[in-house]
């Protein structure tokens, strides 16, 4: 963390004489004065929020649990960064991005996950950790425990003299093997089911003890390792393993800079056993249906965030037309329009339409004409929409016009 220096001047008792204390004060405010202009070499101004280096370039912004640092430095890499703001960190902390990422952007984001103990239980199996992951997978993984797909890791409460610092523990559930043969194709799956019944379930396989056959019932508790077949009898039948393709969900983060796609969880396709009935004349095979699909290994959902964070320009909205070359004159019809159109959010999207930006642009990528960052930047935005209300109307109050009547542009 950056530190301030702090003075402390002693009350002037009345055994001073009056010039001995014109003398004093001026002595230390002289003192005073020295200290602000050295801290002013490095700091701005205790009211800006901000923290200025001499030959600063770049306005990063370090995000270290609930603290806020916001700097203006030249530092060249994020190590350089930390070392000249005095924060530490520890082997098990994370940083991203990493301390040896280079600093070559105006604007830049620092941030610090902070590790922690924590307590992972297996069975009987308790192992200790030290790890700044917050998903319990990864919590588990940096354990050094291995996970298959189907078993379960929960948050679970914990309470010990031995580890009072640890409130919650992670706890894992394994899933069960079964060893199931299926209509003469023998696999082993994982499962969470209690009961022969639940499995079967699971897998949407119907057993009628007519066409279908069972080993065990379906009362039957599963346990690890146990051995389970099902038939299809007087049937001419052929069994394949295919994949199954997984599903991607994506989620918009505001605390990402705009347009970074991070993927915190890969994405792995599944597997499945497919029984078809094929009907065959002459020797081949006209045609085939799927009798039954049980699922031997489940996708997993690839997770990705998408930043949406954009660093908006200083200054009021004002300030933002102004440099936006639009007329003083014009900004109340500026302001009239922009407000309804987008509400002053440079990321505003009709998800309709599929209109962008401050004035609603369509398609958004009109606004390149005036600028390569008309995407996030205001200004740009701005800039593109003086022209179309000036070039389709003839001015911005006759667009002003239009609007109050159609209510769209």
């Amino acid at each position: 963390m950056i530190k301030f220096k702090s003075m402390k001047v002693r009350k002037v008792t009345g055994m001073f004489s009056i010039p001995s204390l014109v003398i004093l004060g001026f002595t230390v405010a002289i003192l005073i004065f020295s200290i602000l202009v050295k801290q002013g070499s490095l700091f701005a101004s205790a009211t800006s929020g901000e923290n200025v280096e001499d030959g600063a370039q770049s306005f990063i912004t370090i995000y270290d649990g609930d603290n806020k640092i916001t700097m203006r430095s030249g530092a060249t890499t994020v190590r350089d960064l930390l070392e000249r703001a005095e924060i530490t960190y520890d082997e098990y902390d994370t940083v991203e991005p990493g301390l040896d990422e280079e600093i070559n952007t105006e604007t830049f984001n620092i941030n610090i996950y902070r590790s922690r103990e924590a307590v992972v239980i297996d069975g009987n199996l308790k192992r200790y950790v030290r790890t700044s992951a917050t998903e319990p997978d990864a919590v588990v993984a940096d354990a050094d425990m291995k996970l298959h797909d189907e078993d379960i890791v929960e948050i679970v409460p914990y309470n010990s003299l031995l580890e009072s610092g640890m409130t919650v523990a992670y706890q894992i559930t394994r899933a069960k093997t079964i060893n199931f043969d299926f209509y003469g194709k023998t696999m082993e799956i994982r499962t969470q089911a209690d009961t022969i019944g639940e499995f079967l379930a699971e897998q949407n396989i119907i057993v009628d003890n007519k066409d279908t056959w069972a080993s065990l019932k379906d009362s039957t508790k599963i346990k690890d390792g146990i051995k389970f077949a099902v038939y299809r009898q007087g049937k001419q039948t052929k069994t394949v393993e295919e994949s199954i393709n997984y599903r991607t969900k994506t989620t918009y983060d505001y605390s990402l800079a705009y347009g970074t796609r991070k993927v915190t969880r890969a994405g792995k396709k599944g597997k499945k056993t497919v029984t078809y009935e094929i009907e065959m004349r002459n020797g081949k095979e006209v045609s085939r249906k799927v009798i039954s699909s049980i699922v031997t290994k489940k996708p997993v959902e690839q997770q990705i965030r998408i930043g949406m964070k954009v660093n908006l320009p200083s200054g009021s909205h004002e300030d933002w037309m102004a440099r936006a070359g639009i007329s003083s004159s014009d900004y109340g019809y500026v302001n009239f329009i922009i407000e309804r159109e987008s509400h002053w959010n440079p990321l505003a999207k009709n998800s309709y339409s599929g209109a962008t930006g401050l004035c609603q642009a369509l398609p958004g990528s009109k606004m390149a004409s005036a600028g390569s960052d008309w995407a996030t930047n205001p200004i740009t935005q701005l800039r593109w929409c003086n022209g179309y209300a000036v070039g389709r109307y003839g001015s911005w109050a006759k667009a002003y016009q239009f609007w109050t009547t159609n209510h769209w542009w």
